[in-house]
């Protein structure tokens, strides 16, 4: 898909900051979540969720799970009761209206669970450096109005730490948001996402696919950009992503066989996607699957097996 003069990243905002107060059914796609999760979650947060899978499921316990494109929250409070007390959840997202969505539910759902793991960051998704609420904070206090104060601010920006350290997360999540990234933004994307995950770190992503590539006048469309429809991936290109920036064993883990909409011959659908950060990591989470040694079963890139398992004759431990 090419770079578009469309402003991707406001229409995304406009359409999601309506979003955010009265449901919209057009950015929805049926999906199934397990219900003792939803118990405690308020009733405003589940009228206004937008996904398109559950990547939640793919949480373990004790986890430190980043949650891209948080949206109101649900996916972060349901991957709070998953990964316990002694896990973590941080939900990054860009836009205000649903950050304070999110937040202003946090203690209810605490009090309701019995603990407080949740955090929420407002962020790009594909600069999860820039703590932007600190930003606009230290712009209000020291507006930029000369060289200089550009000159102190680049300054600020470049000693203050990540908001997202590297290499400080467990798992990644994100339900149908990566598709609403801008164009030119995605090689930083996947930059940042293998960034911060730990060495055994992997990803679960849940987002809309297309079966051909996107024309340019429908990647103009305001409408059917912010509806996650022409930003979608082509599918093979959403696989060979993952797979340009370093990961591993790039598995499509569920895809829907009906599309959930189709345009100008076009089909869209749901996909939710695994992939790891190393191929350690990928071991080691097999032989925790299994409970044996890694080494019992195939192991596979991109789906590829090897009959002969990692290193042929050697340890994979």
């Amino acid at each position: 898909m090419d770079v578009v003069n469309l402003d991707a990243e406001r229409e995304v905002l406009k359409r999601y900051e309506t979003a955010s107060k009265a449901r919209e059914e057009a950015l929805c796609c049926p999906v199934e979540y397990d219900g003792k999760y939803l118990e405690v979650i308020p009733q405003e947060i589940l009228d206004r969720d937008y996904g398109c899978g559950d990547p939640s499921r793919f949480v373990r316990k004790g986890e430190t799970v980043l949650d891209l494109g948080s949206g109101g929250g649900k996916i972060c409070y349901i991957i709070s009761q998953i990964t316990g007390p002694e896990g973590r959840v941080i939900g990054v997202d860009f836009n205000p209206a649903m950050l304070d969505l999110a937040q202003s539910h946090r203690q209810t759902v605490a009090e309701r669970v019995g603990w407080d793991n949740v955090t929420f960051k407002r962020a790009r998704i594909q600069d999860l450096h820039t703590d932007i609420s600190a930003l606009e904070a230290r712009l209000g206090n020291q507006p930029v109005d000369s060289f200089a104060a550009y000159q102190e601010l680049e300054d600020f920006r470049a000693a203050s730490p990540p908001l997202i350290a590297d290499n400080s997360i467990d798992l990644i999540v994100s339900n149908c948001v990566l598709n609403l990234v801008r164009t030119e933004d995605r090689v930083q994307l996947f930059h940042e996402v293998y960034r911060v995950l730990g060495p055994r770190g992997r990803v679960a992503i849940s987002d809309i696919v297309s079966d051909k590539e996107v024309p340019a006048h429908m990647a103009q469309d305001p409408e059917l950009w912010s509806g996650c429809i022409s930003g979608a991936y082509e599918e093979g290109e959403f696989l060979r992503a993952f797979e340009d920036a370093g990961f591993h064993e790039v598995t499509i883990e569920k895809r829907d066989q009906e599309p959930w909409q189709t345009v100008e011959g076009i089909e869209f659908r749901a996909v939710t996607i695994t992939a790891h950060k190393s191929k350690e990591g990928y071991l080691a989470a097999k032989t925790t699957e299994t409970g044996g040694d890694c080494c019992s079963g195939n192991s596979s890139d991109s789906g590829k097996s090897d009959p002969q398992g990692p290193e042929k004759g050697g340890s994979c431990c």
